[in-house]
């Protein structure tokens, strides 16, 4: 099962129900079991029951913590999409001195771990969305916030003389982040034509730098071990 250290559960969002310890701790029940049994059934063939069950608790009880169980997949989104942003910070807000390509390199990278972790979520946001116009709308929100971090960091780079001049900032933050958005959902579906996860580092770093800064992206060589 997945553990809070994994997930980080205990900062879940939405709370429904009361605030105490003992009702945390069901709430966290309820969403470390639905986070781990994604792994291999799909939402829309689960019941409240279900849920409950596998947390411990009786139907009536779930109803406490959340109304539905699209809005326990809201929760595991809002917990997820807060590990991909950590995971992005590189891009969004790159330390003095650290040169655009190993910052761009070490975050897509990052983002891919993440993602990877998670891909089951987000997996099911990804084919829930249509049908739930609240999750859709928490999607598209969390998408514009990515956008807007990236925009106003190609914004500081383009006035500090780093990035090179195009488009207005946002509009290419939102090609870029909608992008990486495609093809990562395309990986978590395990679609043929998302890009080898071989290949999505430099392949993702190469796209970035060449628009943002105009840089060709170099693969950084692993020091090599000494000999005993």
């Amino acid at each position: 099962m997945a553990t809070p250290s994994s997930l980080n559960l205990n900062a879940a969002e939405p709370r429904v129900g009361r605030r105490n310890i003992k009702g945390d701790r069901r709430e966290q029940a309820i969403l470390e079991g639905a986070y781990d049994m994604l792994r291999t059934v799909p939402l829309r063939n689960m019941s409240i029951d279900d849920l409950a069950k596998r947390a411990g608790l009786s139907r009536s009880s779930f109803y406490f913590y959340f109304e539905s169980k699209w809005q326990v997949l809201s929760a595991l989104l809002a917990k997820v999409t807060a590990d991909v942003f950590q995971a992005s910070q590189l891009i969004f807000d790159r330390p003095a001195g650290m040169p655009p390509d190993a910052a761009i390199e070490h975050a897509v990278s990052e983002v891919i771990q993440v993602w990877e972790r998670h891909g089951h979520v987000l997996r099911e946001v990804a084919d829930a969305a249509a049908a739930e116009p609240d999750l859709q709308a928490q999607w598209d929100s969390i998408l514009g916030r990515f956008i807007d971090a990236s925009a106003a960091s190609i914004e500081r780079d383009r006035k500090a003389g780093v990035a090179i001049p195009g488009p207005p900032a946002r509009s290419l933050a939102a090609a870029l982040m909608w992008m990486g958005e495609r093809n990562l959902s395309l990986m978590s579906q395990r679609s043929d034509n998302a890009i080898p996860s071989d290949d999505m580092v430099e392949t993702v770093t190469t796209i970035w730098l060449r628009t943002v800064y105009g840089l060709e992206w170099k693969p950084r060589r692993k020091p090599r071990r000494p000999r005993r």
